[in-house]
């Protein structure tokens, strides 16, 4: 009588298992593959976006094909910290493209064009006050970037670069 209560017991003990094992296949596993392929999504487009963007010719550029107009030591207004005005001491570097179509158009109205130059460096610096400058820098580059490639209506400018030199 022994005997046939434990083969009982292993034998409902199997149907347990085989039973979970069962609902293991059919749920788990179909979630298994949906975050695959989800996870397989996100790495695409991760992928797209770090072929794309701002500045994606300038890896493509070779450094004899680069043209680079520094403007030295502009003292530029960045925002008051409550009543304490802040000035920034930058350095402004504009990257050109020689081999690109506008260049013999851009290249000669850089110099003439400075001061809308340093006017739209400005107005990029006066929504960041003297903390915020130097985090936030890569994202002034990039701002500065798109508003100096609209003044010039054209791509050929690749980077601009601000140097930060003191801030007061």
């Amino acid at each position: 009588m022994k005997r046939n209560m434990l083969a009982i017991v292993i034998l409902a003990a199997t149907l347990i298992n085989l039973t979970l094992s069962a609902v293991i296949i059919f749920t788990v596993i179909p979630k298994a593959k949906r975050t695959d392929s989800l996870i397989e999504k996100i790495v695409a487009a991760i992928d797209l976006e770090t072929e794309s963007g701002i500045g994606k010719n300038y890896g493509e550029v070779a450094l004899e094909d680069q043209d680079e107009y520094t403007f030295s030591d502009k003292m530029i207004n960045l925002k008051a910290i409550g009543d304490r005005p802040s000035l920034a001491q930058v350095s402004i570097t504009i990257t050109l493209n020689k081999k690109h179509d506008d260049y013999k158009t851009v290249q000669p109205t850089v110099e003439s064009k400075e001061n809308r130059i340093i006017a739209v460096v400005s107005g990029v610096l006066n929504d960041y006050t003297s903390v915020q400058v130097s985090e936030y820098l890569e994202d002034i580059n990039k701002d500065v970037l798109k508003k100096v490639q609209e003044i010039f209506q054209s791509d050929c400018i690749i980077e601009t670069t601000l140097s930060v030199i003191a801030v007061q």
